[in-house]
């Protein structure tokens, strides 16, 4: 059994998670989720253990032994046996991959220790050969629902493998966060509710999952906060009448999460935005008149076109015109695949 079954598994896995954590799915026919959390009270995790990764955490062969004084059951094995996976990642076949792997771990840990951890870690490489085919029978899920049932389909068959306290213990963390974002991506995506409404909803979330753990994080940009913002207060928007008063509600979100410097450079950006929009208004009106021309033959159209884009665009002219045949492509093929299916 060549290796890249192993690796073609743990990629199948990720895939999943992958699929799980980036739901932006069909939120109209959902209903309120009241499901239990996945991982019970007594194993919950903190934020910090939820956001840790194998490639911040130092499993040299000095260093492996520190994590693993008390247990090797812990937040550090996931990430362990991610490391481990990395080091074995040259492995023709299984029993060359557990060789590369006790030869590692004799020589990072003690050996009673050691002895422990390749037992376990020959259970996890059992585990990720066999979850391909146990994610093609969950399906993919289309709403936040059937995503968090997934979610516990996956966490129940790691309890099967590993048993209840092992699998709680090892992928809670994961679980936590990976449940955490579908939850709050449910309530994000829910294009029925008002903004207020979706911030008490997260701020209860929050709560419930984190308690006081949750702060703003500073590795989040002030633009990707604004994003957010805007998609909390989608209906919103989408109901007021007038453009001023959805200028005064954009200035407001703004205020919310912009210093003083970032909205004037926005308000710079909206200015230019504004006047190339009124460029190409002006552009495309006098291309029309060019097109509509009975008086000029096809060359002469063509000809007074790109004068025109020159005129109109400068040194943009060429990336515009390199648009604009993309553009037209696009919609070629879009029409053929339209026909081919009729």
């Amino acid at each position: 059994m060549k290796n890249k079954k192993i690796l073609v598994a743990a990629v199948a896995a990720a895939a999943m998670i992958l699929v799980l954590i980036t739901l932006v799915m069909n939120l109209g026919e959902k209903k309120k989720n009241k499901q239990e959390h996945v991982i019970a009270q007594r194993y919950r995790t903190t934020l910090q253990d939820s956001e840790r990764d194998y490639r911040q955490e130092v499993f040299s062969n000095k260093k492996a032994g520190d994590y693993f004084t008390n247990d090797i059951v812990n937040e550090h094995t996931l990430n362990f046996f991610q490391y481990l996976d990395k080091v074995c990642i040259d492995a023709e076949n299984l029993a060359d991959n557990l060789e590369h792997a006790r030869e590692y771990l004799y020589s990072a840990l003690p050996p009673q220790t050691a002895e422990r951890m390749l037992a376990l870690y020959q259970t996890y490489l059992h585990y990720q050969i066999s979850l391909p085919d146990k994610i093609a029978e969950w399906g993919i899920p289309k709403t936040p629902d059937q995503a968090l049932e997934n979610l516990a389909n996956l966490q129940d068959y790691r309890r099967a493998i590993f048993g209840e306290e092992i699998a709680d213990i090892i992928f809670g963390a994961s679980v936590e966060a990976q449940e955490y974002t579908i939850r709050r991506n449910a309530i994000l995506y829910d294009d029925n509710l008002h903004g207020s409404e979706k911030e008490k909803l997260l701020r209860t979330l929050n709560k419930d999952m984190w308690g006081d753990e949750l702060t703003a994080d500073a590795n989040i940009s002030a633009y990707a906060r604004y994003q957010e913002k805007l998609q909390l207060y989608k209906k919103d928007i989408a109901e007021l009448r007038t453009e001023e008063e959805r200028e005064t509600l954009l200035q407001h979100l703004r205020m919310e999460v912009f210093d003083p410097v970032q909205r004037q450079r926005l308000q710079k950006v909206d200015r230019f935005l504004e006047e190339e929009k009124i460029i190409k208004e002006q552009y495309f009106t006098q291309e029309r008149e060019i097109l509509d021309n009975p008086d000029l033959s096809e060359k002469e159209k063509e000809n007074k076109i790109h004068e025109l884009q020159d005129a109109t665009f400068g040194e943009e002219a060429d990336a515009f015109r390199r648009r604009q045949i993309m553009e037209k492509e696009l919609e070629k093929s879009k029409k053929s695949l339209n026909t081919s299916r009729d």
